[in-house]
């Protein structure tokens, strides 16, 4: 019993007096959870609402804007409601708005909609939107509208029938809808599962060699010291992609029953979306493997190894879940020369069809590659250190 309790106290005592092993066991795992929740949170949210909701209103009705902005002020969000009343003449230019998705809602009254004697046929009322966009503002309006139909029931007609609401929206094509669905998720988990990859191993190859002293004998031997950059390198993003495409094909095998789509709706990308997918994977991988290796050659042991490499992995998780926040690719090219974030763009950018992808998947291999001959450069120079690769 005695020597249970030295052994435990052994181990309690090496983690709290180790500030890295108290960050990396006690602090980053909750803050990590929390942001990585709250930015989700935060970008559902901006995907709903947006910052204004547009709405255009034919012949409205004082009791339905009495209904809404009372609505709109108890969730306060009346400062980010634009209300415009349109006239007859202007149904179509509105529903072409919306259809560009540059409006938000139009809803079409009939003239003196109060007036209906409950004989005659029953006020036709349209409600126009894009199931795209803004969706928990266009589910409130819907509310407000019956709320609307309600108070003419019972205060005008009793139980009788009042409106007939035609709800209408624009057409969007099943490879539009699966491709905006697929962009806010994919590239977020590509990302992850590449550089957990990456991290799985990549220490480990390095760090722990260093650690058991195996890596002084390879470089004793004569091979160059910029060809065991290299080779470690490429070896390791060989491993960490294999096992990020393994991860690929387990996420678009998911997705549809996750998601609620039709087992055939992966089938609106193309063989040459696929093409460019691993295009991106395979650069990248580079950049996240270099970033790695770099870490584990300059840490002491595997221990500090993944200790540094933790708040790196958490930052690229963090740039990965921008996908979350845009409804298409970035269309700055300058964007793509930024490591990570070009691909999960890139990815965004192949996943909503963006007629420019071809130069945005150009840049991001590009801009990736010339990362990649730097880290073999930086590698190389410390693999050349006595003091960083024998530094206990």
């Amino acid at each position: 019993m005695k020597n249970i309790f030295i052994i435990f106290k052994k181990e309690i005592d090496r983690v709290f007096k180790d500030k890295r092993l108290i960050l990396n066991l006690f602090i980053i795992p909750g803050l990590f959870i929390f942001i990585i929740y709250t930015i989700i949170g935060n970008a559902i949210v901006n995907l709903q609402e947006g910052d204004i909701a547009d709405i255009a209103v034919v012949n409205q009705p004082q009791t339905f804007e009495t209904i809404y902005t009372n609505g709109e002020s108890e969730l306060d969000n009346l400062d980010q409601l634009n209300v415009v009343e349109i006239d007859q003449d202007e149904v179509d230019s509105y529903k072409a708005k919306i259809d560009e998705e540059e409006w938000t809602i139009l809803i079409e009254f009939p003239e003196n909609i109060e007036a209906f004697d409950g004989q005659s046929e029953n006020p036709l009322v349209v409600f126009y939107s894009n199931p795209k966009d803004a969706a928990n503002i266009i589910n409130r309006f819907k509310l407000y509208l019956n709320q609307y139909n309600e108070y003419l029931k019972e205060d005008l007609h009793g139980d009788t029938s009042y409106l007939n609401i035609n709800y209408q929206q624009t057409e969007i094509s099943d490879r539009e809808m699966v491709g905006t669905i697929m962009s806010s998720l994919l590239p977020m988990l590509v990302i992850m599962f590449l550089f957990s990859g990456a991290m799985s191993i990549g220490p480990e190859s390095i760090a722990g060699e260093k650690e058991r002293n195996t890596i002084s004998t390879l470089l004793i031997t004569p091979i160059k010291r910029s060809e065991l950059a290299i080779g470690k390198i490429l070896s390791l993003s060989v491993l960490s992609l294999f096992s990020a495409i393994s991860a690929f094909i387990g996420i678009l095998a998911s997705l549809p029953t996750l998601l609620n789509l039709e087992e055939q709706s992966l089938s609106v990308f193309s063989f040459n979306d696929y093409i460019l997918i691993l295009l991106i994977l395979f650069s990248t991988i580079f950049v996240i493997v270099g970033i790695v290796s770099i870490v584990s050659a300059y840490a002491r042991s595997l221990k500090e190894a993944t200790t540094y490499i933790t708040p790196i992995y958490i930052i690229t998780v963090l740039v990965s879940l921008t996908s979350m926040f845009s409804s298409g690719a970035n269309p700055n090219l300058f964007a793509y020369t930024i490591p990570i974030y070009n691909a999960v763009q890139s990815l965004v950018g192949i996943m909503t069809f963006s007629e420019d992808i071809a130069v945005y998947v150009l840049i991001t291999v590009l801009a990736n590659f010339a990362y990649l001959i730097i880290f073999v450069g930086i590698l190389n120079k410390m693999f050349n250190s006595e003091k960083i690769m024998f530094n206990k």
